[in-house]
């Protein structure tokens, strides 16, 4: 399935967290949710790229493409919060990235500061405004609600690394440019 938006320009809305990337992270962490409340049992977990998404987990086929409708929908009418995920990778990166800084900063300070208790103390700090400014970080960089022009062309089953997987194909014609 020929997507709107050019190889080229997938590869940089990646490295820039383009529209189409942030539009389609979005759509993933909706479409996992509602997948979620249905398949309880199920461990899921998603990725996204410009020109879709994927979602890793055991599930039938038939089931995703009524759900990414339903969160496509959901994101645009009543529900945005839903791009927003407890579990995303972005706040796992927050964490990351705020608990190595404070520890940096520790071990850069003069003495009596630069203290292993003082490097745990504010990596703690860090691990715990990460919570909160990772979900910010989401709600503002991350991911955007999806536009009108987005739709949802195919689901296609496969495997990555061995497990179980769907890519949700989508088509953004007003986010396929590089700065839209």
């Amino acid at each position: 399935m020929m997507t709107s938006i050019n190889p080229l320009i997938q590869v940089a809305q990646q490295l820039t967290l383009g529209p189409a990337v942030r539009q389609n992270h979005a759509l993933e962490h909706a479409t996992i949710v509602l997948l979620s409340r249905k398949f309880p049992e199920v461990r899921l977990s998603g990725i996204s790229f410009a020109a879709g998404f994927f979602v890793f987990g055991d599930l039938p086929t038939e089931a995703i493409l009524p759900a990414a409708q339903e969160a496509l929908q959901l994101l645009r009418t009543t529900q945005p919060e839903l791009a927003v995920h407890e579990r995303c990778g972005t706040n796992l990166a927050v964490a990351g990235m705020l608990t190595g800084l404070s520890a940096m900063v520790v071990s850069k300070m003069r003495r009596p500061y630069s203290t292993a208790n003082n490097a745990i103390l504010a990596s703690t700090a860090a691990l715990v405004l990460a919570r909160p400014l990772g979900l910010v970080i989401q709600r503002h960089v991350t991911t955007q609600t999806p536009n009108g022009s987005m739709r949802i062309l195919e689901i296609k089953p496969t495997t990555v690394l061995g497990a179980p997987a769907h890519f949700v194909s989508t088509d953004n014609p007003e986010a396929a440019r590089l700065f839209s």
